[in-house]
């Protein structure tokens, strides 16, 4: 059997891992949380001391993924705020999550985040650094942007599984709609 992975991606915070769960239910498929599998399984390299992260062993993840697919005998769904943790050929598709960077914010804000990884992680939102890695590994025609900015999750579930059998994405630009949003404009002022 083929092995089929979709990769849900996104800045930490915008709702990769509930969401994918939530995909992988309607659509009874298996999911793997790429941190939690990394840590499970020591597949690091060891860690950043400046951004205090694990250093992930890219070529080991994609390994284990793929093993995780095959053992999965259909779709596996994985989610990860690294995009390239799956080899290009074995993936059907990549879900890049955006979210208001103001929300963004908040969420990051009330798990307790440090102020410079949340400063770090809504820099990135805004300027889709998340996007921009998918579609330098994957190709454009693999990776699909969902806003999920007030979405609840069955909602949100539902857009990607529309994303995947090719329904419409959208485009999703934090700096131009800032042109014209002052509270947003003042957000990524202060970054």
């Amino acid at each position: 059997m083929a092995k089929r992975v979709i990769v849900v991606t996104g800045t930490p915070g915008t709702g990769k891992t509930t969401l994918a769960r939530a995909l992988a239910t309607m659509i009874s498929a298996s999911h793997v949380d790429v941190p939690a599998l990394v840590e499970e399984e020591g597949l690091s390299l060891g860690v950043d001391e400046a951004r205090g992260a694990k250093i992930v062993d890219l070529r080991r993840v994609r390994r284990r993924i793929s093993e995780l697919a095959e053992k999965a005998g259909g779709m596996l769904i994985a989610s990860s705020h690294v995009p390239d943790v799956a080899f290009k050929g074995e993936v059907e598709a990549v879900l890049v999550l955006r979210l208001d960077p103001r929300e963004l914010k908040r969420r990051l804000e009330a798990l307790g985040w440090p102020a410079e990884k949340v400063r770090e992680n809504v820099a990135s939102e805004a300027l889709g650094s998340c996007l921009e890695d998918a579609v330098r590994y994957y190709g454009e025609a693999k990776v699909r942007e969902l806003d999920v900015t007030g979405l609840e999750v069955e909602e949100a579930a539902r857009r990607l599984l529309s994303l995947i059998r090719g329904g419409g994405g959208s485009s999703v630009d934090w700096l131009s709609k800032a042109e014209v949003d002052e509270g947003l404009a003042k957000l990524l002022a202060s970054l």
